[in-house]
């Protein structure tokens, strides 16, 4: 069962996500994410992982490359990237709601 927190905390989050494609800034942080991620080689390396993830499995199936490679792709994004979107997000929201 879910718990109100989590149904709370889900719908602010779809919120603020409806929010941020409204004036723009969902697309702009994509872009932000996309170039430092591919800036920073990411992109190359996921591939190459994926690429021998694929290679392993006996039947391939796109679906548990995907299950498989998600968590170590997450914590393969460099903290730099993670600080910079944040901070974009952070200044997102500081401005939302300093016109609310």
């Amino acid at each position: 069962m879910v718990s109100t927190t989590e149904s709370t905390d889900e719908a602010t989050l779809n919120a603020i996500r409806q929010r941020l494609m409204e004036t723009g800034d969902w697309d702009r942080i994509q872009k932000l994410l996309r170039e430092q991620l591919e800036e920073n080689g990411w992109v190359d390396d996921l591939k190459d992982l994926a690429k021998e993830k694929a290679r392993a499995q006996e039947t391939p199936n796109l679906g548990n490359l995907i299950k498989e490679i998600s968590e170590t792709a997450r914590g393969m994004i460099n903290e730099s990237t993670r600080r910079d979107v944040a901070q974009e997000i952070e200044a997102v929201l500081d401005r939302e709601v300093d016109q609310a």
